[in-house]
């Protein structure tokens, strides 16, 4: 078990991860998918208000850092037509299941079941983009994913109480960009597919 002030120095490392991919999408090099990209800025919002209102201090740092730049590489997308991925009528569907999962979240007043039905609604968020990186790895960076699970990481260590509250989520971004990172490494063996950009 780590320090806890080293949770905050996770997020950190976390965040330079997110700025990675900001970068790569300013050049054109990563094509995020706007819809998970918006829903993974707003969910880790509702999960770090959540963890506050129960006192959870260093580790929900880590909850802040996951929706802070998923919200600048939103506005990002805008500025480059090469890092614009055209959204499927399936990430819509997978939205508004998401969004459904916030609206039962708005129905209780229970901090536990907030970070409950935001997490799965983060899951559902991140559905386009795993199916995404699996078919179209050019179109993702596994380097921002490695550096994003590597701090991820390390605050999952730093934690001192293994409640619900200050584990969950932190364990599910390590697991998530992980698995992203390992999708998103095979781009080489792919040709970037045609017809999809926009």
């Amino acid at each position: 078990m780590l320090p806890g002030f080293c949770a905050i120095i996770g997020a950190v490392i976390g965040s330079l991860g997110g700025f990675y991919y900001l970068y790569e999408t300013l050049a054109g090099k990563a094509q995020p998918n706007r819809v998970t990209w918006l829903l993974w800025g707003i969910f880790p919002m509702i999960i770090f208000a959540a963890q506050r209102a129960q006192g959870v201090t260093g580790i929900s740092w880590t909850s802040f850092a996951a929706g802070f730049t998923p919200l600048l590489i939103v506005a990002a997308s805008f500025f480059n037509k090469k890092a614009y991925w055209k959204s499927e009528p399936r990430d819509y569907f997978l939205m508004a299941a998401a969004v459904a999962g916030i609206i039962l979240w708005a129905t209780t007043k229970h901090p536990n079941l907030a970070i409950l039905f935001s997490l799965l609604a983060d899951v559902l968020a991140g559905l386009p983009t795993l199916l995404k990186a699996h078919g179209h790895p050019h179109s993702e960076s596994w380097v921002a994913y490695s550096v994003s699970a590597l701090g991820f990481g390390v605050s999952l260590l730093s934690i001192q109480s293994h409640d619900f509250e200050s584990t969950t989520f932190a364990a599910y971004l390590f697991i998530l960009n992980g698995t992203l990172a390992v999708l998103a490494s095979r781009r080489r063996r792919h040709r970037p597919a045609t017809g999809l950009l926009g």
